[in-house]
C-alpha cells in the first residue's frame, strides 16, 4: 500500500472510531432512560435495606440503592446487602443530596471553607464522583436545592449565599457551569421541564413566578395577578402553583401549562402553611379530594389577594 493511501486509511479509521465514541456517549452515558419517573421511589420504602438509625435515608428510583446521609458522612447501601460503601467526602460537608429521577446517579451539594461543589455520584461506582466547582461565591455559600432535566441533562442549582439571598447556577452534560441571573434573590421553589431547558422559580418577596429559558436567556412572569408560589412541575409539563396571602399561607391551588394559562382546582378550608405543601400530596388531593379542601372552578380569594398584592407592589 502506498504511504499516502495508508495515511488516508488511518485517518478514515480514526474518524470512524471518534464517531463511535461520541455515539456511545450520546446514546448511553448522557442519555436518559426511555421512561421518565420524576416521583421516583418513596423515601421510606426501605424494606430491602438494613434498618439504619442514623442519618436521612434516600432511596433510588428503582429501589436498588439507599443513601444514608448526615452533614459529614455518606453511605451507599445496595438492596439486600448489609455492608455499605462509605464515600470519602474529602473533608467536605453535605448541604444537599438527591437521586436523579430516572437513573442510579445522585446529585450532591458539597462545601468546605473554600469551595462549593456539585458532585454527580454513580451508585454502581460510588467511589468515583464527578465534581463541578461553582465559581465566585462568597464564603459560607452552599447548595440547598437542585432541579434536573432528564432529557437535556441540565441541572439548575439553588445556592444560599446568606439568609433570604440565593443564586442560581446551571450546568449541562458537558459540565459547562455558569451563574444565571434571576429576577429575584429571595428564591423559593424551583423546577424544570424534563425535556426542555425551561426553568421555573418563584420570588418569595413579591409572589411572582418566573420562567427562564436556559438556551435563549429570556424570562417572563407566568402566574395570574396576585401573590403566588410555585409548588412544582410534573412530567406532562403541568405547572402547579398556589395563591398565597401575605404570610405565605396557601389559599387556592391552580394548575396550568405554558401558553394555556392557569385555572383553580381546589381551595383550602383554612389557610395552610405553604412550605408544608408537597407536590405528591397536592396531586393526590386533586385526584381524590380531601376533608381539608374544596374543589373550585373559580377563585373567590383572587380579588382580595390581587388587591393586597397590587398595593404592596406599589408601596
Amino acid at each position: 500500500m502506498k504511504p499516502f493511501t495508508r495515511v488516508l486509511s488511518a485517518f478514515a479509521v480514526g474518524i470512524l472510531l471518534q464517531g463511535g465514541v461520541y455515539l456511545y456517549l450520546d446514546q448511553y452515558m448522557f442519555a436518559p432512560t426511555t421512561e421518565f419517573n420524576v416521583a421516583g421511589a418513596s423515601k421510606d420504602d426501605t424494606k430491602n435495606f438494613p434498618d439504619v438509625k442514623e442519618g436521612t435515608k434516600y432511596v433510588s428510583y428503582d429501589r436498588q440503592f439507599m443513601a444514608v446521609v448526615t452533614e459529614n458522612s455518606l453511605k451507599i447501601y445496595k438492596a439486600n446487602e448489609s455492608k455499605p460503601t462509605t464515600i470519602d467526602l474529602k473533608g467536605r460537608s453535605i448541604s444537599y443530596f438527591n437521586w436523579m429521577p430516572d437513573r442510579n446517579y445522585a446529585i450532591m451539594g458539597l462545601y468546605d471553607s473554600r469551595d462549593v461543589v456539585m458532585a454527580r455520584l454513580n451508585a454502581d461506582d460510588p467511589e468515583h464522583e464527578v465534581d463541578t466547582k461553582l465559581e465566585d461565591l462568597p464564603k459560607g455559600s452552599k447548595i440547598v436545592d437542585a432541579a434536573y432535566s432528564e432529557a437535556t441533562n441540565v441541572v439548575y442549582m439553588k445556592v444560599k449565599v446568606q439568609e433570604h439571598v440565593y443564586r442560581i447556577y446551571r450546568t449541562d452534560a458537558n459540565y459547562d457551569t455558569r451563574r444565571v441571573y434571576m429576577q429575584a434573590t429571595d428564591i423559593g421553589h424551583i423546577g424544570v421541564f424534563y425535556d426542555e431547558d425551561n426553568f421555573f422559580y418563584d420570588n418569595v418577596k413579591t409572589g411572582d413566578i418566573f420562567m427562564f429559558n436556559g438556551i435563549e436567556g429570556g424570562w417572563r412572569v407566568i402566574n395570574p395577578p396576585g401573590r403566588f408560589r410555585l409548588i412544582g412541575v410534573d412530567t406532562d409539563k403541568t405547572i402547579y402553583i398556589a395563591r398565597v396571602d401575605e404570610d405565605n399561607n396557601a389559599l387556592t391551588v391552580y394548575t396550568g401549562k405554558l401558553g394555556v394559562g392557569f385555572k383553580p382546582v381546589y381551595k383550602y378550608n383554612h389557610p395552610t402553611t405553604f412550605n408544608e405543601l408537597k407536590l405528591s400530596d397536592v396531586k393526590d388531593i386533586i385526584k381524590n379530594g380531601s376533608e381539608e379542601t374544596k374543589k373550585v372552578t373559580e377563585d373567590d380569594t383572587s380579588s382580595k389577594s390581587s388587591n393586597t398584592s397590587d398595593s404592596k407592589k406599589k408601596s
